[in-house]
Formats: structure tokens, C-alpha cells, sequence
């Protein structure tokens, strides 16, 4: 669910069969869809269109409501890839304005002003030249929607999703099991920049929330962790 400007959208799939090698047979894909919510009687909300989009939708422009962000997921070969699309609204449809393609698994997407902000996750066998798991922060520039640009941060090593954008820090869980976080600068036009890393209570956060200088991390039944921002 999904609010842009003061439209608000839910996604949703639908599964399609495709017949493949001329008919004997058949696939199975999904399409996705952003359902625009008509909420002119708050008593009786229903969808007004639902209108295909490339992939599962994250966000939308502050600036322009017909312009909305998704995110496509395939594999190339035997590579996991990702999409970011931009697409805009003209009517019941979307057009493709512009894709930016994510090397790796993308966890949450956190649209903050005109970037958006987006881990993702690589591996690659180590017993065949590969270096393991890594992850970087992606900050994809969206002045120009055309043309997005899109910074990442040094690759790190290990596991690690995206967990929440506060002001001008990234929060970045770090590893399996009862590590940490990965702090991260948040610099308009630089891609992001390490800067901490904290062992955080029980498994792992799964809420924050910054007051000033401090984060507080929530680990549920562990209680609630101050971070003090370097």
C-alpha cells in the first residue's frame, strides 16, 4: 500500500498461463497491478483502475502523483537482477519512463524526497573465484526521472537488508542471527558512506526511530536500544 500525492494505491498480482513451444505446453508468470483506490465515499472505498505495472510497486514522486516507482525481479542467466522502474500514470495505464538494473536480491525500497534508497544482495561462489555474500546500499537519484542516477556504496561483506532511512543516516541490517547494524552517511549527490557498526540485543531490529543525534533500535521483547550517531 502505497501513498502518492493523495492518491492511495495497493498492488497486487494475478497469475498467467503462457502457452510456450507452440502451444504443447505452458509456463506460469504473474502480472502486477497497482490498484487505484477511489476514496471520493470514505464509506465505501473501491478500486478505480487497475492499471499493470513492470514489477511490485514501492513509491511514487513527491513532486509529480503520475509518476510511480516498482520493482521488477527476474534472473539473467542463473544471475538474480532487479529492476527499478519509473513509470507514469496516463489514465487506466502506465508508461515506461526509465529502468535502473540492480545487481542481487533488493530488500525494502525507501523513497525519501526525489531518491530512492534500496540494498541489495549479491553472491557468488567463492570456490569459483567468487567473493561470497556482499551488500550495498543503492541511493538512486530521481531529479530526472528519464534519466535516473544511481550511487552505491562500497560493497560489504556478509548479509544485510535495508531497514529504515532516518534523516541523513541508513540503517542496514548486518548479518545472520544476534550481530548488528550497519550505519550508513546519507550525502545528497555521493553514494552512501559507512560510517558505524553496532551489535544491536536479541536477533535482530526491527524498528527504528531517530530523536536528534540518537537512534533507537526496537528488538521486541529485548527492549529498546540507543544508538548514539558518530
Amino acid at each position: 500500500m502505497q501513498v502518492v500525492g493523495d492518491t492511495l494505491y495497493t498492488g497486487h498480482y494475478e497469475w498467467v498461463q503462457r502457452p510456450t513451444n507452440g502451444g504443447t505446453s505452458s509456463d506460469w508468470t504473474v502480472r502486477y497491478y497497482a490498484d487505484r483506490v477511489d476514496l471520493s465515499d470514505r464509506s465505501s472505498p473501491r478500486v478505480g483502475a487497475k492499471i499493470n505495472i513492470p514489477g511490485l510497486l514501492v513509491g511514487g514522486s513527491p513532486q509529480n502523483p503520475n509518476l510511480l516507482y516498482t520493482i521488477d525481479y527476474r534472473w539473467d542467466s542463473d544471475t538474480a537482477k532487479d529492476d527499478f522502474d519509473v513509470v507514469e500514470v496516463q489514465g487506466g495505464r502506465a508508461v515506461l519512463i526509465s529502468t535502473t538494473t540492480l545487481d542481487g536480491w533488493v530488500g525494502s525500497t525507501f523513497v525519501r524526497g526525489t531518491t530512492a534508497y534500496v540494498s541489495a544482495q549479491q553472491y557468488t561462489d567463492p570456490n569459483n573465484g567468487g567473493t561470497g555474500s556482499t551488500v550495498q546500499l543503492h541511493a538512486i537519484d530521481l531529479t530526472n526521472p528519464n534519466a535516473p542516477v544511481d550511487r552505491a556504496s562500497a560493497a560489504a561483506q556478509g548479509w544485510g537488508w535495508l531497514l529504515d532511512v532516518e534523516g541523513d543516516r541508513a540503517v542496514v541490517m548486518s548479518g545472520w542471527g544476534p550481530n548488528g547494524v550497519d550505519i550508513y552517511q546519507l550525502t545528497p549527490g555521493q553514494p552512501p558512506q559507512f560510517r558505524q557498526f553496532t551489535r544491536t540485543l536479541g536477533w535482530w531490529s526491527n524498528g527504528v526511530s531517530r530523536q536528534g543525534n540518537s537512534l533507537y533500535l526496537s528488538s521486541g521483547y529485548w527492549g529498546v536500544q540507543k544508538v548514539d550517531l558518530q
